[in-house]
């Protein structure tokens, strides 16, 4: 019978083969990127001509970057990065993911000098405006539909058309108002000046003709001595009471939270579970009120407070999030949130 001898290096070949595969498929698993779970952002305070746009990207396991802004400019390879477009219409920009995963997304980006930082119309006005003859005005707003004017005379609306035409009948600093769609939040105002009108003199005096009745040292009283002023020297002995501290009216100002979006809200929640920020980070947004109800995957009601606790240090997902603002002061009083919470290797609701 023949023995056949099994070489101990082949079998160690294929030992390092197959640990090769194993260490291969490891890496493939943990740094794959799920394509249709992208997480990239895109900020702007008015998404406008000449302003900074922020693209950012938190894709999980992305290690390259290929940012197309749409406006013909060089591509831009940085997780991170800014850019600012020159002129106003809607953008298509592309960001490709470690060479494969390409998303898209229209950013529409609006002309700096139509409208203001908050949307709300410029007024043009003539350069010299006078009192009895009519004054142009001009809105550039182009998604408004309805104007309102007020021209700083009378109580009330005196103009309804986009081109109003005034006639100013008092001289002096007029306050100009403009509401368009009747949106009084976006309220343009400019304030002007009315000048006089011009009179012409129709018969001038001619002062080198005129003669006088008497000369001008006629009308002069003597000379006398200086004399002290009695009410002066009554004033010395006359008790002067206190000055009285008075109370400045203080007219309560309403509190005015900043402006943050739901992805920079949710970028901020993602920092909390990743241990780099604390509650704490959002009491200007919340107004300090970080007991603010949340609805946690349409199911619980917790505060806000109890929510940044349950998400500290655990790897999650955000799925959708809604904030409830209040309009007046920009408060943060509530949110919507659903997200997942990675375990084992398995993404399942909290």
């Amino acid at each position: 019978m023949n023995n056949k001898n099994i070489d101990i290096r082949v079998v160690f070949f294929f030992v390092i083969m197959l640990s090769l595969g194993i260490i291969i498929f490891i890496l493939q698993l943990f740094n794959h990127v799920d394509c249709e779970d992208a997480k990239f952002y895109i900020f702007a305070d008015h998404y406008q001509t000449e302003e900074s746009v922020e693209f950012y990207d938190k894709t999980p396991n992305a290690n390259s970057w290929k940012w197309d802004f749409g406006d013909g400019t060089d591509t831009d390879v940085r997780m991170h990065t800014f850019h600012v477009y020159k002129k106003p219409g809607e953008y298509i920009v592309t960001l490709t993911i470690n060479g494969n995963c390409v998303h898209n997304r229209v950013l529409k980006i609006k002309d700096k000098y139509a409208e203001d930082v908050m949307g709300t119309p410029k007024i043009i006005v003539p350069k010299t405006i006078t009192v009895g003859q009519p004054a142009y005005f001009k809105s550039t707003s182009e998604e408004a539909r309805t104007w309102e004017w007020a021209f700083g005379e009378n109580k009330g609306i005196d103009e309804t058309s986009s081109t109003a035409v005034y006639t100013f009948s008092t001289p002096g600093e007029k306050t100009i108002t403009l509401v368009t769609n009747g949106n009084f939040s976006t309220v343009a105002k400019k304030v002007i000046y009315v000048h006089p009108k011009v009179i012409k003199k129709t018969n001038p005096l001619d002062v080198m003709s005129y003669e006088y009745e008497k000369k001008a040292e006629a009308f002069a009283l003597p000379r006398g001595p200086v004399k002290k002023d009695p009410l002066e020297e009554m004033l010395q002995y006359v008790p002067v009471a206190p000055k009285t501290k008075t109370e400045k009216d203080s007219v309560s100002s309403t509190k005015k939270a900043p402006k943050i979006s739901e992805d920079q809200f949710e970028i901020l929640l993602l920092k909390v579970a990743e241990g780099s920020k604390v509650k704490d980070d959002f009491a200007e947004f919340l107004c300090d009120d970080l007991e603010a109800p949340v609805v946690k995957n349409d199911a619980d009601l917790i505060t806000f407070s109890q929510l940044c606790a349950a998400i500290k240090g655990k790897k999650i997902k955000i799925e959708s999030i809604r904030l409830n603002k209040d309009k007046q002061s920009n408060c943060v009083k509530g949110l919507d949130i659903s997200y997942k919470v990675k375990k084992f290797m398995i993404w399942s609701k909290d």
